[in-house]
């Protein structure tokens, strides 16, 4: 069984195409279940202005990892992927069609294959890095980056020159760049 993923900009119709692909799959005897990878649908409280799928839309079609983290918790793209993973395999090994419905980023590429990722660094060091870049600024912590990690971030992107730095000074090395650095997680996972 393969696993069918939709993507693409938030409020374009993913869902309902998700809702009409369940229709079609159940008249050939199949039993999808659409599996979220959207970044924002997984918190719960901002199905609004997430445009997550309505009560009438999870009745018609059973969806995994929908609005379950609390806004205030920590959450990453690396305990995503576990999670997604877990949620394809099972419903694989179930004989049931997931149908990965989300976003364009990091964490479709999370669900649908094994990223490079990093842990999370200490808090401290967090904290000190969102204190330095609030006082000093993204292009100042930038100028401080080993020649290589710079040359692939522009100075003004904070969140990653943000993560670099933690990175860095946690002693952990970045991983390469996300584009390059996924691969398939099988043969069953390809996608179509």
């Amino acid at each position: 069984m393969r696993i069918l993923a939709l993507f693409g900009p938030t409020a374009v119709g993913k869902t309902g195409v998700a809702i009409a692909v369940a229709e079609r799959l159940r008249e050939r005897g199949e039993d999808p279940v659409a599996v979220n990878c959207d970044s924002i649908q997984v918190y719960r409280g901002l199905e609004t202005l997430s445009a997550a799928p309505d009560a009438e839309q999870r009745r018609q079609l059973e969806h995994r990892l929908l609005s379950f983290v609390d806004p205030s918790d920590e959450f990453s793209a690396g305990r995503f992927a576990e999670l997604a993973h877990a949620e394809i395999d099972g419903l694989l090994a179930e004989g049931r069609r997931p149908i990965v419905v989300g976003g364009t980023g990091l964490y479709l590429r999370a669900a649908l294959a094994d990223l490079d990722l990093r842990p999370p660094v200490p808090a401290e060091i967090r904290e000190q890095v969102e204190r330095e870049l609030e006082s000093r600024g993204a292009a100042a912590l930038h100028a401080e980056l080993d020649e290589d990690l710079a040359a692939g971030v522009d100075p003004n992107d904070r969140k990653r020159v943000a993560r670099f730095t933690e990175l860095t000074r946690a002693g952990i090395e970045p991983a390469p760049s996300l584009s390059l650095s996924f691969t398939a997680r099988s043969s069953r996972r390809e996608c179509r």
